[in-house]
């Protein structure tokens, strides 16, 4: 692999792969390319007949030999805050996910002041880190019972929190989504214990104040065509779809694991009917498959009868919406990269072809350009196109054939600076 870099200071960079096969991250097939051109970080050209640069301009070539570029990662469904010694653990997360080929992420609610202190932080160049697209949290009252939501709401009483909100009929929502914006959240996550009409109230005034609404695919007592009846833009969490059929809904949240999915077929009518609405109002489903099969696997005894259901049930489901035309979002719910671990988001495209059927360029998709949209980024993240942000993944093999193929990560580029190459020695 060749490297050649020449480096004036004060004028334009550029970097320029040459030799490459491309996944755009569109579900296009790969396509060869001699040269892949990136100008201050955005893709320039594809395949250009001619790289022209001016003599005092920075330019980086970089030979790839023939190997496959995709899209930088996104996870759909992340919570990168809300731990202790939060600061400096978001940049050794951020850090770790970059190394493991997410670029950017879904965060679903956490101490958006953390967020926000390493987003200023990136921005003065402390350090290269995410692009996050980050949630405030609205809920019933009882939600804020969690201690998880105490933990990221340090300094206020729980509810009372503008990234953290316990919403009730009084509540003045105007108010209450303007405080959220406020922390440099862009979207509301719905979270539970909140009625159809309070939902579709919350969800008319984020719209209004240009922001998005995100929900788990049921929030108790709102089911899933409540949700859509509201206009929330993207549902998370596949095996939530099951109350969809379900003769009623409960009021708590914490009934969440209660669905019936041994009486309750993926093909129920009621659920092909909702899929089939999604599908024509591009409502995306976040799928988080992982979590249930690897509570299966923590479980003891037959405390994972529940999550062993909602995998089988919840895998089903996606593929059935994604035979249906329902845009699919690669999110774990899980976000722990280490240094010696890749990030969950590889084993969940693995489980959405061995598991949901689609195919290794689909799950990229979901993973890239799907994740893009529910996170509200698609106009300058995942895919490679001209005038996106260079956030590009090198890998040694190719992924169209195994999608394990991910995993084997030669570069990764954020905003089109190297900030991973494997050692090759």
């Amino acid at each position: 692999m060749l490297v050649l870099a020449l480096l004036p200071a004060g004028a334009t960079e550029w970097l320029v792969l040459h030799d490459a096969v491309v996944i755009d991250g569109r579900g296009n097939p790969p396509r060869s390319v001699a040269a892949l051109v990136i100008r201050d970080g955005i893709v320039s050209d594809i395949d250009p007949v001619q790289i022209q640069t001016e003599v005092l301009d920075s330019v980086t070539h970089i030979d790839l030999g023939g190997r496959t570029v995709i899209p930088g990662l996104i996870d759909s469904h992340v919570h990168l805050s809300g731990y202790p010694g939060d600061r400096a653990g978001i940049e050794q997360r951020m850090q770790q996910a970059l190394r493991g080929g997410v670029t950017s992420v879904r965060d679903m609610a956490g101490d958006t002041r953390a967020l926000a202190d390493a987003e200023r932080a990136m921005a003065r160049d402390e350090f290269i880190g995410l692009t996050v697209a980050y949630s405030a949290l609205f809920g019933g009252p009882s939600m804020f019972d969690d201690p998880r939501i105490s933990l990221a709401s340090v300094g206020h009483e729980p509810g009372n929190a503008p990234w953290a909100q316990a919403i009730e009929a009084d509540t003045d929502l105007v108010r209450a989504v303007a405080a959220a914006r406020a922390t440099g959240a862009t979207g509301i996550k719905i979270y539970g214990n909140l009625d159809a009409g309070l939902i579709t109230d919350i969800t008319a005034e984020v719209h209004r104040q240009g922001m998005q609404a995100w929900a788990h695919s049921t929030v108790f007592p709102a089911g899933p065509v409540d949700l859509l009846d509201a206009g929330v833009d993207v549902l998370s969490h596949a095996p939530y779809l099951v109350w969809a059929a379900a003769p009623s809904i409960p009021d708590d949240y914490g009934a969440r694991r209660e669905g019936d999915y041994a009486a309750i077929d993926p093909e129920h009518p009621r659920i092909r009917r909702l899929l089939k609405r999604m599908a024509k109002e591009q409502v995306p489903i976040d799928t988080t498959l992982l979590i249930y099969r690897d509570a299966i696997q923590q479980a003891e005894g037959d405390a994972g009868s529940w999550a062993t259901a909602a995998f089988a049930w919840g895998t089903t489901v996606v593929g059935l919406a994604h035979e249906l035309g329902v845009p699919i979002a690669a999110g774990t719910d899980r976000f722990t990269p280490d240094d010696w671990s890749l990030p969950d988001l590889h084993e969940e495209l693995v489980v959405l072809v061995e598991e949901s059927g689609l195919t290794p360029l689909e799950a990229i998709t979901a993973a890239t350009w799907n994740s893009a949209r529910a996170a509200g980024l698609q106009s300058s993240r995942g895919s490679i196109e001209t005038g996106k942000a260079a956030d590009l993944v090198v890998l040694d093999a190719d992924p169209v054939t195994d999608i394990r193929a991910t995993q084997q990560i030669v570069m990764v580029f954020k905003d089109g600076k190297l900030v991973h190459a494997r050692n090759e020695q």
